[in-house]
């Protein structure tokens, strides 16, 4: 592969992450999981040069990392997903008007993020199969800035 083709690459993977990194920076939640209250925290960076974003929640005494791609050979946008213990999966991720929803196995809960421009708030819920409700559900605001930051 010449340069211009790896920079070619470069440039269509940064570009097709770009609906995704509206969640690039730290974030403060409250909901509910499993029925109960809960906190929790949203951290995204971009990595790898810019063509992948690392996303880690910790989400009451758990914390998940994700990394959000675009696959060039595919056009498609992806997520891998890891969490305790020890599991690692790969999803599809589809965009929405205003969001982006994983798009998982029918056994697999669907993940659901969606922002809200007035607000500028970030919405993550997770529904199991078969439920019109979701399971866990985390409104995130932007994480104060600390004094003389």
């Amino acid at each position: 592969m010449g340069s211009l083709d790896w920079e070619r690459q470069f440039e269509l993977a940064r570009g097709g992450l770009a609906p995704a990194a509206l969640l690039v920076g730290d974030w403060v939640g409250a909901g509910h999981a499993h029925g109960e209250a809960i906190t929790a925290t949203l951290q995204v960076r971009p990595v790898l040069d810019g063509t992948q974003l690392q996303v880690l929640e910790r989400v009451g005494g758990h914390e998940d990392i994700s990394f959000y791609r675009f696959d060039v050979a595919t056009g498609q946008l992806r997520v891998v997903h890891l969490m305790a213990p020890a599991l690692v999966a790969e999803y599809p991720v589809e965009l929405t008007g205003d969001g982006l929803v994983w798009v998982t196995a029918p056994t697999a809960p669907t993940v659901v993020w969606t922002y809200d421009p007035l607000s500028g708030a970030v919405t993550s819920e997770v529904f199991w199969p078969d439920q019109r409700v979701a399971e866990v559900k985390l409104r995130y605001v932007r994480a104060p800035t600390p004094t003389g930051a």
